[in-house]
């Protein structure tokens, strides 16, 4: 079965260019005083911050899932806990101190971060493997040095409650990772949040249990009502978000929602979502095709492009790769020769990897990266990227351009072909795009009222032409969604 999504960024701006995008664990801080989906994404962004201050600060840490982790036996889930500052100044010497990890949890064996801000430059990725009966809590201590270079030891501590299910889990991932940074009243950023399950079976009737009519200030969504009928793997179901500030703020988005597991169970779960405005010039990174990586194992292969771009249009400068970001087994791609002069809106920088597995695996990709932002600042970003192998044939939508979508306000139009092939070759059918496209974001059109292959597999045989022309400033995210039936006959 295939129910997927294919993302672009895009952006309208006064120069033109072109790409692919369209623009309750509890924490305790120390004091100083089979199914498939996939999905594609097209986003954009208009060129155009302000940070939070204090005196002593302290470190927030926010998990990645809100309230207790479960995870059914016989798979493993990676989480992540993202460590910023209370106060937006800097904090030095973070380390984790006297924590000593479960049997069944796996982590870094020594995790510090030279420094802690805003951003997702410190966020610690764990992974839970889960054995019949297991249940506890896990508590993760720090220690820091705060903005007056005070040490506070001990600084605080996270804790996690876990537990092993029988039935399988629906998992909601964020991307970008850690904390979600904008520049008030000109810069934005766009976030997915994708759902699957932790064994790759169907749940089903995923609903939001949180209204997106009462989001926090500064946060919205295209989508009215989101539900998916059917969660398994890939990227069939993602809810769009756009953060886009007016004024200086900090807090944690927290989505609630409910489904139904593979042995019937009515079963919930949430998600965090940490959020601040900070000064512009800030890198993020997006990955297309967007959500859960799949690739049939052996004979299927992935090509994946990540696209760094700044929340504003200003430039940055000096980005590279650091020391954590190394290929698991089925990737490849050059990382120690990546760099970018200069990073703004648009496709200019952009890292090219595949993932072509050679055996039934599934886990997260960890990409680290450094640079100087507008204000001369040096900063640090995290991007993870969710991937699995799998045992049937998946139907991918590949933009072109790639990257971010630009184009003039009001006399600029750019063409993008959006291709749809599966990862092997072998033929997949009944390719239809679920949206509306007489009700694209504005700016954006089709000359078809929808859309449908009867057949595909590689080559150009299966296209959709979309135009973007801006009428006004704007970023955001255009996500369309399709579905399909692979090689197995599944839908």
């Amino acid at each position: 079965m295939g129910a997927c999504f294919l993302v672009l960024p895009l952006a309208g701006c006064g120069s033109s260019s072109y790409s692919s995008s369209y623009g309750p664990g509890t924490v305790t801080s120390g004091s100083s005083g089979g199914s498939s989906s996939g999905g594609v994404t097209i986003g954009s962004a208009s060129s155009g911050g302000g940070g939070l201050t204090g005196t002593l600060d302290t470190v927030v840490a926010t998990p990645s899932v809100a309230g207790p982790l479960s995870v059914a036996v016989g798979t493993s889930q990676t989480i992540s806990i993202a460590f910023t500052s209370s106060d937006g100044l800097a904090i030095t010497g973070f380390a984790i101190s006297g924590t000593t990890y479960p049997a069944t949890w796996s982590a870094p064996s020594n995790f510090s971060c030279s420094l802690v801000s805003t951003g997702s430059g410190c966020v610690l990725n764990l992974t839970y493997t889960p054995v019949v009966g297991d249940t506890g809590t896990l508590t993760i201590s720090y220690i820091f040095v705060n903005n007056a270079n005070l040490p506070e030891s001990p600084g605080g501590s996270v804790s996690i409650p876990y537990s092993a299910s029988s039935a399988n889990d629906v998992i909601a991932s964020v991307t970008p990772s850690g904390q979600v940074n904008a520049a008030p009243g000109q810069g934005s950023q766009s976030v997915s949040i994708n759902f699957t399950t932790d064994d790759g079976y169907a749940a089903t009737g995923l609903a939001l249990t949180s209204a997106l009519s009462a989001l926090p200030a500064g946060w919205s969504s295209s989508a009215t009502n989101f539900a998916c009928a059917i969660v398994s793997e890939g990227s069939g179901c993602q809810l769009p978000l756009t953060y886009a500030p007016t004024a200086a703020a900090s807090g944690t988005l927290t989505l609630g929602y409910s489904y139904t597991d593979a042995s019937g169970a009515a079963r919930t779960g949430a998600v965090n979502v940490p959020y601040a405005t900070a000064s512009g010039g800030n890198v993020s990174a997006s990955v297309a095709p967007s959500g859960q990586i799949n690739a049939i194992e052996q004979t299927g292969g992935q090509a994946v492009t990540v696209s760094f771009t700044t929340d504003d249009g200003q430039t940055a400068s000096g980005l590279f790769l650091t020391a954590e970001s190394t290929l698991p087994a089925g990737w490849s791609g050059k990382l120690s020769a990546f760099t970018c002069a200069s990073v703004s809106t648009g496709n200019g920088c952009q890292l090219q990897l595949k993932y072509a597995p050679t055996a039934l695996a599934a886990g997260t990709l960890t990409i680290g990266y450094g640079y100087t932002n507008a204000a001369g600042t040096a900063q640090t970003g995290t991007l993870d990227i969710a991937y699995a192998a799998t045992t049937d044939d998946n139907v991918t939508g590949t933009a072109s351009p790639s990257g971010q979508i630009n184009a003039v306000v009001g006399s600029g139009t750019a063409s993008v072909l959006v291709t749809f092939t599966t990862d092997d070759g072998r033929p997949a059918t009944a390719l239809s795009i679920t949206n509306d496209l007489t009700m694209l974001p504005p700016g954006w059109s089709s000359t078809v009222n929808s859309f449908m292959c009867s057949g595909l597999s590689t080559g150009t045989d299966c296209q959709l032409s979309l135009t973007y022309a801006p009428p006004a400033y704007a970023s955001g995210t255009l996500m369309l969604n399709y579905s399909y039936q692979n090689n197995a006959g599944l839908t």
